[in-house]
């Protein structure tokens, strides 16, 4: 799913508003990286997605 973003600049996954100063910030999933990990990749580090962060940081990542 993806939400449109303030001022018609396209759209994001996730689009989050401060409370305190309102302003408007997004995380996007950029679909052409996401990559599958399998059995053989166990043990290893691999990047499985990337993502577009505007104003936010991921702190926690829970692929389900």
């Amino acid at each position: 799913d993806s939400a449109p973003l303030k001022g018609g600049r396209g759209s994001a996954t996730m689009v989050q508003k401060c409370r305190l100063c309102s302003r408007e910030s997004s995380i996007d999933i950029l679909s052409q990286t996401i990559k599958p990990y399998n059995a053989e990749d166990s043990e290893k580090f691999k990047t499985i997605v990337e993502f577009e962060c505007r104003g936010l940081e991921p702190v926690d990542f829970q692929p389900q």
